[in-house]
């Protein structure tokens, strides 16, 4: 779930530069997929960081990684990227 809600939250960030550029009267142009997978995968990193401070059980953090490594690696996860910034290169 978390992997999902940072994908959607650079979405709206890459969203908010285009309208941004749009009210100020310039043609926007869509970032790179390099781009927008890195600060997506950055924003992931950081949640998982957040989960991994919270975790009380110590052993749990080994597991809880290996998991998350998993679902990164994911082909639903690779597609909800690509998907995502279709839909941000149609819209510019």
């Amino acid at each position: 779930m978390e992997i999902g809600k940072s994908v959607r939250a650079t979405l709206r960030f890459y969203n908010e530069l285009r309208k941004q550029a749009a009210a100020r009267g310039e043609q926007g142009k869509p970032p790179s997929f390099e781009t927008f997978s890195a600060m997506a995968t950055g924003l992931m990193e950081a949640s998982k960081q957040v989960h991994l401070d919270r975790l009380k059980n110590l052993s749990m953090r080994e597991p809880f990684e290996r998991t998350w490594t998993q679902k990164l690696l994911n082909y639903s996860t690779k597609k909800l990227l690509k998907d995502s910034y279709e839909t941000l290169s149609k819209r510019f």
